[in-house]
């Protein structure tokens, strides 16, 4: 480009060297005029079309840029996507672990599965807490509450029973609630969950998880209780 400048430049330099006397109807001063004027066109021209190809450039470098932004973002959501559930594989594994190991089975160890729930439950919707609730259905006792923090989850026993759907899982006072499918020895456990991620509540995957989580704490704290009464 800067050669075309150059050229442009020289030609107009020797313009009254190069133009010697009248051409056709113009007078040799006016052809001289008229030469250094079409080089300027010509310079502005060539100018344009160089600004042009610049801004052309430059906008496919900005989509470009985009897109590499893009692909950059993608992936890091690929990755969280795959650590996520490589945590939640993990915490399963963990869970189901401690439930086969049957023989070795005691109160720490019990409490420390309890916990387990809870915390997965808590990671797996995002919550702010949750707490793991085993309710008497005849006389609406709790017979045993695990959570994590001190908060207390206020939703009374009788609206637990109440609340029991065919899917097993409802909603109140801002909370989740997971129910196990049925009841053993006039027990039924539910995983109470709040200040929870909506878009982690519409997995359904989670939701069955969290499904699986409860009936297994059930199951559980029957298996434990009915020892401790053979003892």
């Amino acid at each position: 480009m800067y050669w075309i400048f150059l050229a442009i430049f020289i030609i107009t330099v020797f313009i009254p060297d190069i133009i010697q006397g009248p051409i056709l109807f113009l007078s040799e001063t006016r052809a001289e005029e008229l030469a250094i004027f079409l080089m300027g066109v010509i310079a502005i021209l060539v100018f344009v079309k160089n600004e042009r190809q610049l801004l052309i450039h430059k906008k496919e470098k900005e989509k470009d840029r985009k897109k590499i932004s893009q692909t950059v973002k993608d992936l890091v959501n690929s990755y969280s996507y795959i650590g996520e559930v490589n945590r939640k594989m993990d915490l399963l594994m963990s869970i189901a672990l401690g439930l086969s190991e049957r023989s070795v089975l005691n109160q720490f160890k019990e409490e420390e599965i309890y916990q387990s729930i809870v915390t997965a439950t808590k990671f797996l919707l995002k919550a702010d807490f949750s707490t793991l609730r085993f309710v008497n259905t005849e006389n609406l006792n709790t017979e045993k509450e695990i959570k994590m923090e001190e908060e207390n989850i206020k939703i009374k026993n009788k609206k637990l029973i109440k609340l029991t759907t065919e899917t097993n899982t409802e909603k109140a006072e801002n909370c989740l609630i997971i129910s196990s499918s049925q009841q053993l020895n006039k027990i039924k456990s539910y995983l109470l969950v709040c200040g929870y991620s909506k878009d982690e509540e519409q997995n359904p995957k989670n939701i069955e998880i969290l499904k699986v989580f409860v009936s297994q704490a059930l199951f559980l704290y029957s298996y434990t209780r009915q020892c401790k009464i053979n003892k």
